[in-house]
């Protein structure tokens, strides 16, 4: 279809694809999927995922008949955080590092994928902004409010494209942008939180970076790949989890991405300022958490494993290769790993506290096995 609509709304500033797609079906009298089925049928019945789908292609074939460019369309995907964001998406996987998840069909309704700020809904044309599927993004910077990712009503996800599809209640009317899907509640009616002035001071940090590219840490450094940076930043918020879930649960520590919005913001919480003063801030924050060198060369799967701007500042601080631990240490980490119910061996302690092959582990160990009757490399006592 190379003709235009009648009506060609523009996507607004920051708008995600799906909410642009929704005004453009609305204002031509259709709903999302027939409008969908009619122009690019290879997008229907991927409402719950309809952000992840978007391919060249499909942003050609919007572009002539809604009369947008295509570089404008594409700045409401998720892909256009490539580069920025993430160095990658990986389509296979449908996974982008640093946005919140949606998940596989069956499961998207547990998944809690997208925020909003009622404020912002409030004001003018309501739409869903493109920064709100950012994992680390928990405020609104513009109103210093808490984001929401749920029906404050009913505690359902935030689907708005649900509106246009058969109701779970029948209800007899096609929901408006704002409404909740589930129980029709106006979202726009949300109570705003007022969030922490740190987290909001360190928001608008966050989301100039990710404008930008590039970031500076420190007068006369080098620049910062924006990606680079958010992958350390994402690195932290798994490392601070451990402070923020109960201790029976930090064995199942998710993804960051995969987290609802209570205890996303309470990891940005416990990382306001870190990046501030850089590195003594930085420093400060490790040693006060207990953090070691290996706990952020374990930050991806493939080598280097540790971005370069990092680990020049964090190696002479916190890698001490020779100094062995204490004999108390260990004690306390074999205590750790059998109330934890996890396997209990030499390679198992120098990963738990740092270290590569320690003779002070192995000697502590052996005399563990020897008083405890503990049979190696599993931790079970004999029956």
């Amino acid at each position: 279809m190379t003709s235009a609509f009648p009506v060609h709304p523009q996507p607004l500033p920051d708008e995600l694809f799906s909410s642009w797609v929704y005004r453009v079906a609305r204002a031509n009298g259709q709903n999302v999927f027939s409008f969908c089925y009619l122009l690019i049928p290879e997008m229907r019945n991927t409402y719950y995922n309809l952000d992840y789908v978007v391919t060249e292609q499909i942003l050609q074939k919007l572009s002539m008949p809604l009369r947008v460019t295509y570089f404008r369309s594409r700045e409401t995907t998720l892909d256009s955080y490539s580069g920025k964001l993430f160095a990658s998406s990986t389509p296979k996987a449908n996974r982008k590092a640093c946005i919140l998840q949606t998940g596989s069909q069956k499961n998207n309704h547990r998944r809690y994928c997208l925020q909003y700020c009622p404020l912002c809904l409030a004001e003018g044309e309501p739409y869903y902004r493109k920064v709100w599927r950012v994992s680390f993004i928990t405020v609104c910077s513009r109103h210093a409010c808490q984001l929401y990712d749920r029906c404050p009503r009913c505690s359902s996800p935030i689907r708005p494209l649900l509106n246009d599809v058969g109701q779970p209640h029948k209800m007899p009317f096609l929901g408006a942008i704002t409404q909740c899907f589930h129980c029709a509640f106006d979202l726009k009616n949300t109570v705003a939180c007022i969030a922490k002035t740190d987290v909001v001071k360190d928001t608008i940090l966050y989301e100039r970076i990710l404008r930008e590219g590039f970031i500076k840490l420190e007068v006369g450094s080098n620049w910062i790949y924006s990606f680079s940076f958010f992958q350390v930043l994402r690195h932290l918020m798994r490392l601070v989890l451990r402070e923020v879930v109960r201790d029976q649960e930090k064995d199942n520590i998710q993804d960051p991405d995969m987290l609802p919005h209570n205890l996303r913001y309470q990891c940005m919480s416990l990382l306001t300022g870190v990046f501030s003063n850089w590195p003594s801030q930085f420093m400060a924050f490790c040693i006060n958490n207990k953090l070691i060198y290996s706990d952020f060369t374990n930050n991806t799967n493939k080598r280097p494993l540790i971005p370069y701007w990092l680990e020049k500042n964090i190696r002479q601080n916190l890698y001490s290769p020779n100094s062995p631990p204490s004999e108390q240490s260990v004690i306390a980490a074999i205590d750790y790993l059998i109330a934890h119910d996890k396997r209990l061996n030499a390679s198992a302690l120098n990963r738990l506290l740092g270290y590569e092959d320690s003779g002070v582990i192995k000697k502590v160990l052996k005399s563990y096995q020897r008083n405890k009757l503990f049979h190696l490399p599993y931790m079970r006592k004999p029956e």
